[in-house]
């Protein structure tokens, strides 16, 4: 599964995931200009997820949320990185 979503706060989130055994992981890519796929990026910041996710959406929607945290640490932002509406 991969999504791009954004812009959040200037940055736009390549995040895809990847089967683990019986699992999924998620996998992010913190990006500056909207990325046309999540393989040929130019990121900022590359992170995972916890491993251990049931289902795909859950492996990415944890993928996001770590990189809507790391945008948030990197801008000095104050509000909640879960408002809902942030990403378009």
């Amino acid at each position: 599964m991969e999504r791009i979503s954004g812009p959040y706060k200037g940055y736009f989130i390549a995040a895809y995931t990847v089967a683990s055994e019986q699992n999924f992981v998620g996998y992010a890519k913190i990006c500056v200009a909207q990325p046309e796929d999540v393989w040929n990026v130019q990121s900022v910041e590359k992170l995972t997820s916890a491993t251990g996710f049931r289902s795909e959406q859950e492996a990415l929607v944890a993928a996001e949320q770590k990189a809507r945290q790391a945008i948030a640490e990197m801008v000095g932002s104050l509000d909640p990185v879960t408002a809902p509406g942030a990403l378009e």
